[in-house]
């Protein structure tokens, strides 16, 4: 039922689906703003495992709950080799005010128009992006794609597929 209205919105225009990236592929290399207006290119981070959240909107009860667990668990990311981003299409001052509000330890990027977004297959809804999650690895390439998440579960979800792999890096 869920995929059928997706597709009913898809045709209205109301939808924008990305290309379906595959679990494997070279990751995109992207550049976007962090909330403090300074780019962030993800070939920074060869050699470290990245996350990246794909969040709808700002200040919004499940992606302050995702945001905060993501900030609470920060210290284990780190400390297995790897750095989390969540990334929406707010704007530059938004995404500021959105961690500042709630001391995110991690950073925060603008994707205003959706290409990162749709690069790694996130949909658009009303020009938000759908909840997906993008776990990159050292080399460079897409380890795990999580579609449609749970705001509170993820973060233990993906920190726990990285600790378990950590071991064969």
């Amino acid at each position: 039922m869920k995929a059928l209205i997706i597709k009913l919105l898809a045709l209205l225009g109301f939808v924008e689906a990305g290309n379906l990236i595959q679990e494997g592929q070279t990751a995109y290399n992207f550049n976007l703003l962090n909330e403090e207006g300074k780019p962030v290119q993800l070939s920074q981070y060869r050699g470290k495992w990245v996350v990246l959240y794909f969040y709808p909107k700002a200040d919004t009860p499940g992606c302050t709950a995702q945001g905060k667990e993501y900030s609470r668990l920060y210290d284990k990311f780190l400390s297995n080799n790897a750095v989390v981003f969540g990334v929406s299409t707010d704007d530059v001052p938004t995404i500021k005010r959105f961690k500042e509000k709630y001391n995110f330890r991690h950073s925060l990027l603008s994707d205003p128009k959706g290409e990162v977004a749709k690069a790694y297959g996130v949909k658009l809804f009303f020009g938000m992006c759908s909840r997906d999650t993008v776990l990159i690895n050292l080399e460079g390439k897409v380890e795990k794609i999580y579609r449609g998440v749970d705001p509170k579960g993820d973060p233990n979800q993906v920190l726990s597929y990285i600790t378990s792999k950590a071991k064969s890096y």
